[in-house]
């Protein structure tokens, strides 16, 4: 059974040794794809061309919008999603020992194509179950938190399998995982101060919570029965 004074001490565990380094593998990540998957923000896309829509003409505007638009969405499916598998990687790995900062970019090289459709297929179920409310879509991404960690565990592992691998793992979690997150409110808050810089000292913490978490769930289906070593052998925990 996990508590999050256990997560939270493992995880500093594995920084006192590690953390630069895993703030540097944050803040690249956060640079290349930050947060952005299926949901990229249209409204600041909008914003920062509008200027541009403004001085040129019309047609010439709604082109460059389009244009924006396509290489946002591509950049979403194709970019994004394959460096925050490779951060999971990387955040599983570190677990153990040191890891080079190429594995952030290892999703590239290995079985790409099913890492991307893994994660389109979690982030348009997200993104269709935000559509209907905001409530289903958030318990829809808790539901798939654990989606890009077995990706990057596994990297041929089916995306429906993932994702129902990922949904047994947070089945009656989804609340104390929610709590965990809320538990580092406090230290955003405060990194906020320094004009949002301090934040980014705050994620290489956070990440590291998570990926105990992870550890923590593994563990769980695979004494369930339901999951077997055979499909979670991409690393060694």
């Amino acid at each position: 059974m996990w508590t999050r004074a256990l997560l939270k001490a493992n995880a500093k565990t594995v920084l006192r040794r590690s953390y630069w380094r895993v703030f540097l593998m944050c803040l690249i990540a956060s640079l290349l794809a930050g947060d952005i998957d299926l949901n990229f923000n249209l409204v600041n896309t909008q914003i920062n061309y509008q200027t541009t829509v403004e001085q040129a003409s019309r047609l010439v505007g709604v082109l460059a919008l389009v244009v924006v638009l396509v290489a946002s969405l591509c950049w979403g499916i194709l970019f994004s999603p394959v460096i925050r598998v490779g951060q999971c990687r990387y955040l599983i790995q570190n677990r153990a020992g040191e890891v080079g900062l190429g594995t952030l970019f290892s999703g590239f090289t290995s079985s790409y194509w099913n890492t991307v459709s893994g994660m389109f297929y979690a982030n348009l179920r997200i993104f269709l179950f935000t559509l209907l409310l905001v409530i289903p879509g958030i318990i829809k991404a808790y539901q798939y938190t654990f989606v890009p960690y077995l990706l990057a565990e596994n990297p041929d592992m089916e995306p429906a399998r993932a994702a129902e691998i990922s949904t047994l793992m947070t089945d009656g979690e989804k609340w104390n995982i929610f709590v965990l997150d809320l538990s580092f409110l406090g230290w955003n808050i405060l990194g906020s101060l320094l004009f949002g810089i301090g934040t980014l000292f705050v994620t290489p913490y956070y990440s590291a919570t998570q990926a105990e978490l992870y550890a923590a769930m593994r563990a769980k289906v695979l004494a369930s029965g339901y999951v077997t070593e055979a499909e979670l052998s991409g690393q060694i925990f």
